[in-house]
């Protein structure tokens, strides 16, 4: 029998307590707060003074809907 997949708030869980781990961004790149989730990522220093949300809060949203009459495909077919 296969594992059962985690539940969605299992996987919260987990990636929360990674990213409380300390870390060091590479080099040439800041550690910043999440302004929306508050996790920590890592941003270029050139970007630091103008980037507020990690790339997942920023694309969050950006994606097309999903509709009934396409099959609840997006438009990237996906």
């Amino acid at each position: 029998m296969a594992d059962k997949k985690p539940a969605a708030w299992q996987l919260e869980l987990e990636s929360r307590a990674v990213n409380a781990t300390d870390w060091e961004p590479l080099p040439g790149m800041v550690k910043k707060r999440c302004g929306q989730c508050r996790y920590w990522f890592a941003v270029l220093a050139a970007e630091a003074e103008t980037t507020s949300r990690c790339p997942d809060c920023v694309g969050f949203g950006t994606r097309p809907p999903r509709s009934r009459s396409n099959g609840g495909q997006n438009y990237a077919g996906v």
